[in-house]
């Protein structure tokens, strides 16, 4: 079964899907389909980022300060 989705693109990414398309000999629809079902089977690779984890850790003193580090220890799962 087909469907259809509405996705809204800026005019610089619409250009850039144009062009791609082009220089591929797809339609721009085909061009999308196939770049979406490329990304849902890529699975993420955890290994290839473990070593971020934990790499934003600093004392609490410095949460005050910098309302940036603020905002992601708020968002922080591990806190």
């Amino acid at each position: 079964m087909e469907t259809t989705l509405t996705i809204r693109l800026s005019a610089k990414q619409r250009e850039a899907l144009r062009r791609r398309a082009a220089a591929e000999k797809q339609t721009e629809s085909a061009l999308v389909r196939d770049m979406i079902e490329r990304e849902i089977r890529r699975e993420f690779d955890f290994d290839r980022v473990r070593h971020l984890v934990g790499s934003i850790a600093s004392s609490p003193k410095h949460w005050e300060k910098d309302p940036g580090q603020k905002h992601i220890r708020q968002r922080n799962w591990r806190r």
